[in-house]
C-alpha cells in the first residue's frame, strides 16, 4: 500500500507516540509540527486505508496493519540514519533530516544494500 511521505510521517508519529501512552490529535500537531485541521485529514484518510481506529474525539490507536507498516517505515529510517552516521560519517543533525526525506523514495534494492553496508561494518 502507497502512502505518499506526508502519511508515513503521520504514521510513524503515531507509533513512536503510542509508546509513550496515549495518542490524542494535539500530540501529534505538537510533535510533528502542523495545524490540529492537518492532523484531522491525515487521521481520517489513515482511519480510511484500515490502518488506525479513532472514536470520535478520542485517543488513536493503530491497527495491526497500521502497526506493522509504522514499524517497516521506522526501521528504514533507523537504517537509513545508521548509515549515513557509521558508514558516511555524517553528522548525527544531518542524517536524522537526510534519512527523513531518503526514507520515502529509496528503493527496495538500494535499501538492502545499505543493510548489507551495515552488516558488513560490524563485522
Amino acid at each position: 500500500m502507497l502512502l505518499g511521505e506526508s502519511l508515513e510521517d503521520y504514521l510513524e508519529t503515531i507509533m513512536i507516540l503510542s509508546e509513550k501512552g496515549k495518542v490524542r490529535s494535539i500530540d501529534v500537531a505538537k510533535l510533528m509540527g502542523v495545524s490540529k485541521p492537518s492532523v484531522n485529514k491525515a487521521v481520517n484518510n489513515l482511519k480510511d486505508r484500515g490502518l488506525i481506529t479513532q472514536e470520535t474525539y478520542g485517543d488513536i490507536h493503530l491497527t495491526e496493519e497500521g502497526t506493522n507498516m509504522a514499524q517497516m517505515i521506522f526501521h528504514r529510517h533507523k537504517s537509513i540514519r545508521s548509515f549515513l552516521i557509521e558508514i558516511l560519517n555524517v553528522s548525527a543533525d544531518t542524517a536524522e533530516k537526510d534519512a527523513c526525506r531518503i526514507e520515502h523514495i529509496i528503493s527496495e534494492e538500494t535499501f538492502e544494500k545499505i543493510l548489507e553496508s551495515l552488516e558488513n561494518n560490524k563485522k
